[in-house]
């Protein structure tokens, strides 16, 4: 599995793209989890073929989320695209996406030159699309939000969206080899999101080899990298990464 990252910011970085994960089989299906505000942009600027992306998973309804559906699908349209698109979300998904496309280019979506199919997640639902399978947990965030385990290539990779882990979260990275996690804070408790502490602890229960902090704050990922540095540096049972955009991870089985 090859695991790219076109954007690691929060909501309201200036400098990095909000988070976005593009995750590609060996049989070449690709799969982006989220795209925000400044996330398409980003995920067309690092994907090898962005009209080959096969579906798009949105873990909650918050803008750095899935605001960036109408630069993605007006851009495939002018690009020419065919093939169909899959769109997976919590409930409301379809008449959000068309209401939000209805708002931003009107009509645009029913000219397509492809299909726009939609899939509902739920906790504890499992979905196969474009050679992966999906599981879905609620973490605690201040809207519903779904942390997502991805298998593919018989390789498991947990993204936990936005919000700290919950019992049902930790129960989903169980046995993954990759675990991305938010880490808007360092230590301290932030309402609705997740630690950096609390993120290496969730990744060493759940077995994982790899874990990649994403979603950090901005003040702390551009001030205090330092910080940030020494406390990676200083864990030797757990590879952790802070990646940069673009960065490519490359998971063998």
């Amino acid at each position: 599995m090859r695991i790219t990252f076109p954007g690691v910011g929060e909501a309201f970085d200036a400098r990095l793209a909000n988070t976005c994960l593009l995750l590609e089989g060996a049989d070449e299906s690709s799969l982006l989890l989220d795209c925000g505000f400044t996330a398409a942009a980003a995920f067309w600027q690092h994907a090898a073929d962005p009209l080959k992306l096969d579906a798009v998973c949105l873990s909650h309804f918050h803008g750095d989320h899935w605001f960036g559906l109408p630069w993605l699908l007006v851009r495939s349209i002018e690009e020419g695209r065919t093939a169909n698109l899959t769109i997976i979300g919590q409930e409301g998904v379809e008449e959000r996406v068309r209401t939000l496309m209805d708002m931003a280019y009107p009509g645009t979506l029913d000219r397509a030159g492809f299909a726009v199919r939609f899939l509902t997640s739920a906790p504890d639902r499992m979905l196969d699309v474009a050679g992966t399978r999906l599981r879905f947990a609620a973490s605690d965030h201040s809207v519903p939000c779904l942390a997502v385990r991805v298998r593919q290539d018989e390789t498991d990779v947990f993204f936990s969206g936005d919000g700290r882990p919950t019992p049902q979260t930790e129960a989903l990275a169980r046995g993954c080899a990759v675990v991305v996690h938010e880490a808007y804070a360092m230590d301290a408790a932030s309402p609705g999101h997740g630690t950096v502490e609390r993120a290496v602890q969730l990744a060493r229960n759940a077995g994982a080899e790899t874990l990649a902090l994403v979603h950090v704050q901005r003040t702390l990922r551009h001030e205090q990298m330092e910080r940030l540095n020494e406390y990676v540096q200083d864990i030797s049972d757990l590879r952790v990464l802070l990646p940069e955009p673009g960065e490519v991870l490359l998971v063998d089985v």
